[in-house]
């Protein structure tokens, strides 16, 4: 497949002065116009402050390219999804950075099953916007715009139909002042949760906190479920696709604890069947898959749609985001919010219990910058180095980045960021010894190849 050259691991974000201007969206909307001849066009924003402004610029290159607009406006990405799927559109448009800093914004498309666009779909657009080859419409055959207030409340009616949650649990909630502050409350008390909101009213200068929910940002709400007696705390990133849960102590799950609650569920549920992951998370999502009966697939993290069609997935999970393909084929955190309290009602059990039932061995990631210039490099120069540098390797899955695993299940992966200009480093030990090993090789490569020391 051919390298993509706007779009990354999940559409395309960036600074909007710089990379996600006006212009910029305007000739994708016509694009996009182009590419589906026409037709419907759900569209929806996040919470950030230059979110009108692209939209609008969106909205023109599409009624340009004779599309009609159905404008849902402040909604988070999973709805804009489900409201595409139930208008029956033919694609739909979301405006957001998700986790990226407030002076980020930016695009992605998804089709009309509410999936986001495939890799090969948007190398299509971009053939388009870089040749400029645009169907516009005639004067008079130029798209409407039509405003859309059912889409929340449809997309909260479905879920509450497809989840049995007993009613009184005690939920705390952040929404990090982005889209889902405008749904996971509501939802949470449709539910019969008792809720206790964080951060909670859409705010596009994340003045709480970063629109990334990592534990080092959601200390008020760790706090807020042990001083309030909670049961489970939640937190969303900007666009409401990511949820991380907080057990009853205040502790954090795992990204790969929740990933391996789902896929062992659904793979007894199922008798087998495959599990789809990304490529930085737990061994234990195997050995807990395969215990179950089923097997588990790996992919490149932003390929999960994909990969689970390719599969024929009964779950799909990558850190913060899962799909749940009996209600939908995308990412939804709000969703897996839903089925988590469902596991905590069904089971009477507490996060933490469920979170015992999970083996759990040292893992450590890491973040550093890398210039958008150096990545390429960079990563030849990496392969070579763990080879070289890593002992008892049973094998290396280099589908994004390179993952180097030993013998014993223990592996390190070195990855160049598909939306930000940093490098990640993500280690799994048998013993916190052996993480520590891993840490400090990869440590090691990354300041003599990245940082030239």
């Amino acid at each position: 497949m051919r390298k993509k050259r706007l779009f990354g691991t999940c559409g395309i974000r960036g600074p909007v002065a710089e990379r996600v201007t006006p212009e910029l969206v305007y000739k994708l909307g016509l694009s996009l116009a182009t590419y589906i001849d026409g037709g419907k066009v759900v569209i929806a924003r996040d919470s950030r402050l230059t979110g009108e402004m692209l939209k609008h610029a969106t909205i023109s290159g599409l009624l340009a390219g004779g599309c009609d607009v159905i404008d849902i406006g402040l909604a988070p990405t999973p709805c804009l999804s489900f409201t595409t799927r139930d208008l029956g559109a033919d694609a739909g448009v979301m405006m957001t950075a998700s986790h990226n800093p407030s002076s980020d914004n930016g695009i992605k498309f998804h089709n009309s099953d509410g999936m986001e666009f495939l890799p090969d779909q948007e190398i299509e657009i971009e053939d388009l916007y870089f040749k400029e080859k645009f169907k516009r419409a005639e004067w008079n055959e130029v798209g409407t715009v039509e405003n859309y207030e059912d889409a929340i409340p449809n997309y909260l009616e479905a879920i509450t139909r497809s989840v049995n949650v007993e009613p009184g649990l005690k939920v705390v909630v952040d929404c990090s002042s982005g889209a889902a502050s405008v749904v996971t409350p509501y939802l949470l008390r449709e539910l019969g949760c008792k809720v206790i909101t964080l951060n909670s009213n859409p705010d596009g200068h994340f003045q709480a906190h970063s629109p990334e929910p990592q534990p080092w940002h959601l200390e008020d709400l760790r706090r807020a479920v042990v001083d309030l007696g909670a049961d489970v705390g939640f937190a969303h990133d900007g666009d409401g696709d990511r949820v991380e849960v907080v057990d009853e102590c205040g502790v954090f799950f795992k990204h790969d604890t929740f990933i391996v609650n789902f896929a062992k569920r659904a793979a007894e549920k199922h008798g087998g069947g495959t599990v789809v992951t990304s490529v930085n998370t737990s061994v234990s999502i195997e050995e807990v898959v395969n215990a179950a009966g089923g097997k588990v697939e790996r992919t490149a993290l932003g390929n999960l749609p994909a990969a689970h069609l390719e599969h024929d997935a009964i779950y799909a999970g990558e850190p913060g985001k899962s799909i749940f393909p009996e209600f939908s084929r995308w990412m939804d955190g709000i969703y897996a919010g839903a089925k988590f309290l469902e596991i905590m009602s069904k089971e009477d059990k507490k996060p933490s219990e469920i979170a015992a039932g999970v083996p759990s061995y040292p893992m450590d990631r890491e973040n550093f910058a890398c210039p958008e210039e150096k990545k390429l490099e960079f990563m030849k120069s990496m392969r070579d180095y763990l080879q070289e540098n890593v002992s008892q390797i049973r094998g290396i899955i280099d589908i994004d980045g390179i993952r180097v695993n030993r013998e014993d299940g223990s592996w390190i992966l070195i990855r160049t960021s598909g939306t930000e200009p940093k490098a990640r480093m993500v280690i799994e030990g048998r013993t916190e010894e052996e993480a520590e090993e891993l840490r400090e090789i990869g440590r090691a490569g990354i300041k003599k190849l990245l940082l030239g020391k």
